[in-house]
């Protein structure tokens, strides 16, 4: 291979020709350059676990590190055009033509990420890290879809109740619950001045298109995606906020927590903000859903406002941190601090 064949090869992405063209410009902030990161970071855990598999045993593939061991360090780029690639030593590097399509995707999608932060993208890249070419699967969507492969992967729970705690602030007021759950639909709200939880009236708790379902319906809930999505509500920002209600405090089993990533992977308009942080500073990949939308009022009037809802993803445990929504100027937002699985009340 040519040393130009060679630097074609790396150069073969989208935008490539706009940044050699662009010449030196001024570092990157550390915000962007810790987006970049966060991009690199979930990339990286998907591939060392593809590498880990055909690797002989006993050796760590060195072309991609994750999150709990050795990474290599990423400095911020001094000029416009950086190109990442492994060491020298990386056996996947040297490997046989036929492994050069994982290769080329690891290149494109450091390239890109470079891209992103050289020329200050507030938008992810379009990115597609499996076997396809870059087409028309967003970064948030390929997340997405991640976060549903380890939602299938969870166990379920077969404990005697769900117990979610929460906090949060709607129209200016701060609130704050435990609430437990039965499959028979029963509730519990723990009382915050005794501290003993006591009956409520409410049977059902989970939304579902215009149903609120108790933990029993959940678990006959289809969960093929066609057959689940026709269930919620066809307003798309509906949808989104439903689907992540699911996630941040059902009981929702493996496949049905998977089935509603892909949903909320199919929205319309969803972007991602990595290293973001709720309400309490725990940090998550922040998924957000945007639009324009105007209401028109009994007197004739109309109001056009921008339209916000997003949801805090653990990238590790594909759990959901916080959800919120800002109808007009107003901001609504619920965070999850203990959700799961107990066999006694209290």
């Amino acid at each position: 291979m040519t040393d130009t064949t060679e630097r074609d090869d790396f150069l073969d992405f989208p935008g490539a020709d706009e940044l050699v063209g662009a010449g030196s410009v001024a570092p990157p902030s550390p915000g962007r350059i810790a987006a970049v990161r966060e991009i690199l970071a979930l990339v990286a855990d998907r591939e060392t676990e593809r590498m880990s598999a055909s690797a002989p045993e006993g050796v760590l593939p060195t072309a991609v590190a994750g999150r709990g061991g050795p990474k290599a360090s990423l400095p911020p780029p001094e000029d416009a055009l950086v190109v990442l690639r492994p060491g020298d030593g990386d056996p996947s590097w040297t490997a046989a033509r036929g492994s050069r399509g994982a290769r080329r995707r690891r290149v494109l999608i450091a390239a890109a990420a470079v891209a992103a932060i050289t020329v200050g993208a507030v938008l992810y890249p379009v990115l597609d890290v499996g076997d396809k070419p870059p087409s028309t699967a967003s970064a948030a969507a390929t997340f997405l879809n991640e976060m549903a492969e380890v939602s299938a992967e969870s166990s379920a729970t077969h404990a005697k109740y769900w117990k979610v705690g929460t906090e949060g602030e709607k129209a200016g007021t701060k609130w704050k619950s435990t609430v437990y759950f039965d499959r028979a639909g029963r509730t519990w709200e723990l009382n915050q001045a005794t501290g003993k939880p006591e009956p409520k009236r409410d049977r059902t708790k989970w939304p579902v298109g215009d149903k609120y379902l108790a933990w029993s319906e959940l678990d006959k809930l289809p969960t093929d995606q066609k057959r689940l999505t026709a269930l919620f509500p066809k307003d798309a920002a509906m949808r989104f906020s439903q689907a992540a209600e699911l996630l941040g405090d059902s009981p929702a089993r493996p496949e049905l927590r998977a089935a509603l990533f892909r949903i909320i992977a199919d929205s319309p308009s969803v972007t991602l903000t990595p290293r973001a942080k709720d309400h309490k500073g725990r940090r998550g990949t922040a998924v957000q859903y945007r639009r324009m939308r105007t209401e028109t009022f009994p007197d004739g009037r109309t109001v056009t406002y921008l339209e916000y809802r997003h949801c805090i993803v653990d990238p590790k445990t594909a759990r959901v941190l916080e959800a919120s929504y800002a109808p007009n100027k107003s901001l609504v937002y619920s965070l999850w601090l203990e959700v799961g699985p107990t066999d006694r009340l209290g």
